[in-house]
């Protein structure tokens, strides 16, 4: 791809705090683009955290999500990811509540407030020390990170993140374990056959409680939502039978994620990608095609990835990838971008 062509909507190599970064977002369809991604740093703390956030049902909750997190995180330690990760979506759904509560007036802000849950997305987070090189991970959704360290036994040179959406074995038995006999809660592929999502955050229409009496409260959160719709769509309010007449014990969605860490080695690199890459090409694939990239010296990785991955299928969904690239020596700093 030479220069912002159609569908590409965002390319850039720079340096961060001695890593290479290669960014690329691309839009294969004439909608705004609902990812988001995040780069962050803490010098004094010697901490790199790179965010990805594949954003459904508009951009409200990817935008707000990608703005606050990284910070929220940095403020941290590493072992408090799936706190902080807990704390934000409760503060989303929280505000939201607060403006309409019986007792409250609403806030100026509350239209975005309920744009913001009203929406979803997912959220994949890598902070790395680096210093040490230890890389954790956060991951709520079906983002992915693949990491390649070529210094190691070739059965252990790969490593990645679990995808985590309805389809996901794990996931629907975390449902029917934390829901048990309101079987069937994943109908064709997908929860209560219509969101792909079973973590992340936002989609607070699956996470409200119904009220004490009935469903009452649970309808009157939906008529708030529905009443920020946009214009054109048919809004959940005049569905509501057919979207929640198996909604029981809520919530169904969690942004809880999966943590980890990893080991970062020299000229290893990671490919934080949303999943409309992951539905076009294999991990391994992926990883031969970065580390020819690399022997060719190509200026940027991600552009690179997309351009091959293009030559195999077309996506159908956005794409957003984020490129870590560990040098053996740090290189002077300089960015560049399209």
């Amino acid at each position: 791809m030479s220069g912002p062509g159609p569908g590409l909507v965002h390319s850039s190599t720079r340096i961060q705090a001695g890593f290479k970064v290669h960014t690329l977002q691309y839009q294969p369809t004439q909608r705004p683009i609902e990812d988001r991604f995040s780069i962050s740093a803490d010098d004094e703390a010697n901490r790199l955290v790179l965010g990805l956030y594949d954003g459904h049902g508009g951009a409200a909750a990817a935008e707000h999500v990608s703005s606050t997190l990284p910070g929220a995180l940095l403020a941290r330690p590493p072992e408090d990811h799936a706190r902080v990760f807990q704390e934000l979506d409760g503060a989303m759904i929280q505000a939201f509540t607060r403006d309409h509560s019986l007792f409250r007036s609403k806030s100026p802000d509350w239209v975005r407030r309920a744009q913001v849950v009203k929406a979803g997305c997912t959220a994949l987070i890598l902070d790395i020390n680096t210093d040490t090189l230890v890389a954790s991970f956060a991951n709520a959704g079906d983002c992915r990170a693949v990491i390649f360290n070529p210094t190691q036994e070739p059965n252990n040179q790969l490593q990645q993140t679990r995808d985590l959406n309805a389809k996901s074995p794990s996931e629907q038995e975390r449902l029917a374990r934390e829901h048990p006999g309101e079987e069937p809660l994943i109908v064709g592929g997908r929860l209560f056959g219509r969101l792909m999502s079973t973590r992340g955050f936002g989609d607070a229409h699956y996470k409200l409680p119904l009220g004490l009496l009935g469903n009452w409260q649970h309808r009157r959160y939906i008529d708030a939502l529905s009443s920020v719709e946009d214009p054109g769509k048919v809004p959940m309010s005049a569905q509501y039978h057919s979207m929640f007449y198996l909604y029981r014990t809520p919530p169904y969605l969690t942004a809880t994620p999966e943590v980890g860490t990893w080991q970062l080695e020299g000229d290893a690199f990671v490919i934080m990608a949303s999943d409309g890459l992951w539905d076009c090409v294999a991990s391994e694939v992926a990883v031969e095609v970065v580390r020819r990239g690399i022997e060719q010296q190509v200026d940027n990785l991600a552009e690179y990835l997309l351009d091959a991955v293009m030559d195999i299928r077309r996506p159908g969904d956005d794409v957003t990838i984020v490129l870590l690239q560990v040098t053996s020596a740090p290189p002077a700093i300089q960015t560049t971008s399209t």
